[in-house]
Parts: C-alpha cells; structure tokens; sequence
C-alpha cells in the first residue's frame, strides 16, 4: 500500500533538500558560509523528526526501520549536525562560501540511511559505494598540493575495494538467486555445510571492503594520511561519523544475511582486530601531529570493537556497541577542542603548537585531558563503561587472551596521550592562541554534561543500546 512508503521519508526529505541547495548555490548571489549550514542544519534536524515518528514503518521485507536503524541514523544525523555547527567558524573566517562542505555530507547522511534500511545487497552496496566515493572529493576542499598525490592514491584504493565489494555481491546474488537479505540467509542455512565456495569467496569479498572502509589494520594506510592532509571540518567528520555508520551497517548486514557463513571468518576477525590494536598503539607514539595521533588511537579503538564483537553473540556485540558510543562521544569532545586551538586563524595540528595551553586556554586544556581520560577508559568517566563493557563480553566468552592484549596496548597508547598532556601542562607557551568561540564552549559543554549524566546513570545507556541489538537479533 502506497501508506507503507512514508517509511521513505526521512530520505526523500534528504534527497529534496540536497536538490534545493543547488539552485541556491548558482542562482542565488547573496550567499555566505551560513547560507549552506542553515539549509543542511534545517534538512538534518526535520530528517531527525521524521525519522524518530517513522521508527517502525517498513516497506515488505526490502526496506526496514526498526530500533537499531533509527537509533543509529539519529546517531549519525546528530554528529553530523553537531559537528557541521563547529566547522561553521573555519569557512566564515575564509569567506568561502561552504557549499562543497555540505552538500557533500548532506549526499553521505543520504547514503549512510540507504545502507543502513535496506534489505537489498545492491541497493545497500551502492549506497556505500557512493559515500567511500564521496570521501574524496570531501579531500579535495582546499587541497593542498603536497596532498594531491595522496588524496589520488586515495581514489585509486577505494575503487579498486569498491570494485571488489561488487563482485562479492554479483558472485552471491547469481549464487543464492537473490539480492534480499532473508532470502540469503535462508539458502544459506539450507546449504548448511555444503556452502558453494564461490559463496564464501563472495563473503570474503564483501567484509575486505568494510575493513578498508572502517580503516582497520592493514587497510589503515590511508586514513591516517586522509585526516592529517584535509581542512578540520573534513578530517573531523572522517573521524566521527563514517566509522560509526560502516560498523553499524556491517553487523546489520552479518546478522540479518551471511551469518551461517561468518563462524569460519571469526578467526580472521580477531586477527585483523589484534593487528589494528597493536598498530593504532604504536603508531599514535610515532607522530607530532594531533589528527594523526586520534587517528591512530581510532585504530586502535576499532580494534577493540573487532575483537568484542568477533564471536557476533549477543553479548559481545552489546559490548561492542556500547563500547563504539562511548568512544566517539569522547572523540568528538577531542575535536570540539581542536575546533578552539588556533593562531591567528589557523587551527593548530602539532604538539609544539599547543604547548602552554593550559596557561593560556585553561577550558580547553582541561576539556581535552577529561576526553582523554575518558578515552583511556579511566574510572570513573564514561570510557570506562564503554571498557567495561568489552571486558565482560571477553570473560564471558573466556577470551583472556584478548584481554592482556587489549590491556597492555591501551598502556601503550597512554603514553601517547602522556605527550599530548606535557605539552599542554608542563612545557612553555612558545606562541599565543586566539579568542575561543562560545560555541565551541557550548559544544564542550554539552559533550560533558552527556558524559556526566550517563555516568550517573549508565542504565539508560546499556537498557537502549540492547533494546536496539534486540531488533537484529
């Protein structure tokens, strides 16, 4: 019935908005940086409502809302959002006009909300093809030349793992007869264990493109040089909201399609998981650069994940998500802090560059100690939850290896941290900073009440996050 596909409105209400800023970008001449953030704010915030109102319309079996998509679709709207008010200040300092900037994280909201409902593997596959795709013409805002060859090394590798992404999905669709997530699953649980290899291959195919997606080890030689080499606006949305919205279509996509042929594959999992782990430690220890240190510590924190949610159990997975909140919560309060660390209107990048802050900045030094902390998952902050919570997940499924892994590489990564915090504590101002915005004040402010709130009561937390794992369960 023709009522079934108001279940579609959040995303035509995307896709209309994105259309109208079009004409407003060549046909209007009053147009300032604020111009493209007011239309993307207002279009996020009604696709928020209407997303929220249609949380459970579906349309047959190809397209279905339900609590763990619209949660993650909020998440992502609101980062999203948040994150597009911070970047605001960069382009109204540059008077540059802002459009690519929005438009373009306008089209990946569009895409990520496909992925995230559908039920078809093409339509889900091209709509993560498209935003891996969109990232690089996200890189090419204000490029700067020594980037030019980096950012194209970039195209090269997301076609080529795109390319392999389709072929998995050709190889399982002509395999299975089917392009619908249930179908799948039904012949392959009626395969049992005489699973055409093709079929696996095909599997295999289609997880390598998520790993490179999520940036995970050894697929991570690009994002490290992707955030550092781009505009802040850019290498914080690369840092915030991709990760969430590629993890969270992967388990969607595992647990609703391929899961008879994921048992075989966990062992794989946990080892791209322990080798992003060790990597993301170590690395983050060999840079001065603040973007390439959280990117590396990303690394590190997307390891984590793979090994909690290797087994794809209900309590793993729990751990894993809870785990995937708390951490990007904190990762966004780091940036709101880098949104504020500039020098004569340039953002600061290098640890010699912020050191003194604290003399100076003493807000933003102690917002960026607390996000760490909290990071590190040191009690009593909100990491510690999110750590927690991978922890039981592990002795629950009696990996205590893991856990000495995951325990001593997050040692390892303090001592990065530890940099950052003598620079901006105990070593002289060597320059000035400029006047902080009040949103940005605002932005941090907001970030740590959240953090407060849940750690007084982390119930709601861990209650709505398995309400929500309930619905792919």
């Amino acid at each position: 019935m023709l009522v079934n596909y108001i279940a579609l409105l959040p995303e035509l209400f995307l896709l209309t908005g994105i259309l109208l800023m079009v004409p407003v970008y060549f046909f209007r001449s009053a147009n300032t940086p604020k111009t493209f953030y007011t239309m993307s704010k207002w279009i996020i915030l009604t696709s928020v409502v209407l997303t929220a109102v249609f949380y459970d319309r579906s349309i047959g079996r190809v397209w279905i809302n339900n609590d763990y998509t619209t949660l993650f679709k909020i998440i992502i709207y609101l980062f999203s959002l948040a994150w597009g008010g911070l970047s605001l200040k960069r382009f109204q300092n540059r008077d540059d006009r802002s459009f690519s900037f929005y438009f373009i994280l306008l089209l990946c909201l569009l895409g990520f909300s496909l992925a995230l409902s559908s039920r078809l593997l093409w339509l889900s596959a091209g709509a993560l093809t498209f935003c891996l795709l969109l990232n690089y013409p996200l890189l090419k805002i204000d490029e700067e030349e020594e980037y030019i060859s980096r950012h194209r090394q970039y195209l090269f590798f997301a076609l080529m793992f795109s390319l392999l992404l389709w072929v998995g999905v050709w190889l399982l669709q002509r395999g299975t007869g089917s392009a619908d997530y249930s179908e799948i699953r039904g012949f392959l649980l009626a395969a049992e264990e005489n699973v055409p290899g093709k079929l696996q291959l095909a599997f295999v195919l289609i997880m390598v493109f998520f790993l490179f997606a999520l940036g995970v080890a050894p697929f991570h030689f690009w994002f490290a040089d992707a955030v550092s080499g781009t505009i802040l606006p850019v290498a914080g949305y690369l840092s915030i909201v991709p990760g969430v919205a590629y993890f969270a279509v992967l388990l969607n996509l595992v647990l609703n399609a391929l899961d008879p042929l994921y048992p075989w594959f966990e062992t794989v999992m946990l080892i791209f998981g322990i080798s992003s782990v060790f990597i993301g430690a170590v690395g983050a220890n060999s840079e001065d650069d603040l973007r390439r240190i959280f990117a590396y510590a990303e690394l590190y924190y997307i390891g984590v994940l793979l090994l909690s949610a290797s087994n794809m159990q209900g309590q793993s997975l729990l751990g894993s998500l809870i785990y995937l909140l708390v951490y990007v919560l904190a990762l966004f309060g780091i940036y709101t802090v880098f949104s504020g660390c500039r020098y004569k209107g340039e953002y600061l990048y290098r640890l010699d560059e912020v050191r003194g802050l604290s003399t100076r900045r003493p807000l933003l030094a102690a917002a960026l100690l607390f996000f760490m902390i909290s990071l590190i998952g040191t009690p009593p902050l909100l990491g510690f939850l999110g750590k927690l919570s991978v922890i039981n997940s592990l002795v629950a499924g009696g990996s205590y290896g893991l856990m000495a892994v995951v325990a001593f590489s997050v040692l390892v990564l303090v001592a990065a941290y530890l940099k950052i915090i003598t620079a901006v504590y105990f070593e002289p101002r060597n320059i000035s900073f400029d006047r902080v915005d009040k949103g940005v004040y605002i932005y941090m402010a907001i970030n740590i009440l959240l953090i407060i709130a849940t750690i007084l009561n982390p119930r709601y937390l861990m209650h709505d996050v398995e309400m929500m794992l309930a619905a792919i369960i």
